[in-house]
């Protein structure tokens, strides 16, 4: 059972390592936004909101995706069809690339609930021990709704400070204004975490995630790609994670569909046949 749920973690999340805390979205509708010249410039605020009121805001949804995981040279696919209820609920279809459905899974904010069809096995948890089987920090419902989404969360209850301009992207970051002073901050032990998102400023779309936190020597990295327009905002088809902590962990992810729908239901019943997983 815990191998499947090892496995099984890795397409649902993607293998998160670290604790956030959302950002509540209030708009209700898309606001187009027009770029502002010399983002840098105007601070992080200004850019933190850009994102906000522009990012996906679809409360029920609905997708399919083709899932590619490689933990420490052991590689395995998957098909996932996916519903979320935002904030809610999330509920995931697992199946091999040309089986049926294999594994089962409902999240709530605090409850983690594994239906295992190959053993005929149930397991209900709360989150603490899904951080263990993962080798994880303080993983919750909120982070693994934001991956999902591509939506901003914030890492440890931390404040971005600045914004910087690299290549094509600006990056909103938890260092501070002084552009000189970031690589010694990088390895400064009294801030040792550092997140960054870098964002496309004619759209303030999220196209990579970083984060490093050197407390728990572990980071993460997600690219996002392939956006397109759905009822509720721009949505990003593709993500690649990269986890580096006590194994080594990629994720690609693709969206073959995805919907914004009226209301969904999240069927979830315990076969009595099924015996509790230890």
């Amino acid at each position: 059972m815990n191998k499947i749920l090892q496995i099984t973690l890795c397409v649902l999340i993607p293998m998160l390592v670290f604790n956030a805390c959302k950002v509540t979205k209030k708009s209700e509708k898309p606001i187009v936004i027009k770029p502002i010249a010399k983002l840098e410039e105007q601070g992080a605020e200004t850019l933190l909101k850009n994102i906000v009121d522009s990012a996906f805001f679809g409360k029920w949804i609905s997708g399919k995706a083709t899932v590619n995981t490689n933990i420490d040279g052991d590689k395995n696919n998957f098909n996932v069809s996916l519903r979320i209820c935002r904030d809610s609920a999330i509920w995931i279809s697992v199946s091999p690339l040309l089986g049926i459905e294999a594994v089962r899974i409902l999240l709530t904010p605090d409850t983690v609930r594994f239906l295992d069809r190959i053993n005929k096995e149930y397991k209900v948890s709360g989150y603490k021990e899904i951080n263990d089987l993962l080798y994880a920090g303080n993983l919750d419902f909120d982070i693994i709704q934001g991956i999902l989404t591509g939506s901003l969360f914030v890492y440890k209850r931390n404040k971005f400070h600045s914004v910087y301009l690299e290549d094509q992207y600006y990056i909103l970051s938890t260092l501070s204004k002084r552009k000189l002073k970031r690589s010694l901050e990088e390895k400064d032990p009294s801030k040792p975490v550092i997140q960054d998102f870098y964002v496309d400023g004619n759209n303030y779309r999220i196209m990579k995630l970083a984060i490093e936190d050197n407390r728990i020597q572990k980071s993460l990295e997600t690219n996002y790609s392939g956006y397109s327009y759905t009822a509720a905002g721009y949505f990003p088809h593709h993500s690649i994670t990269n986890i580096r902590a006590e194994k080594n962990i990629l994720v690609d992810l693709e969206y073959t569909k995805v919907s914004v729908e009226d209301t969904l239901e999240f069927p979830f019943t315990i076969p009595k046949s099924f015996k509790k997983a230890r």
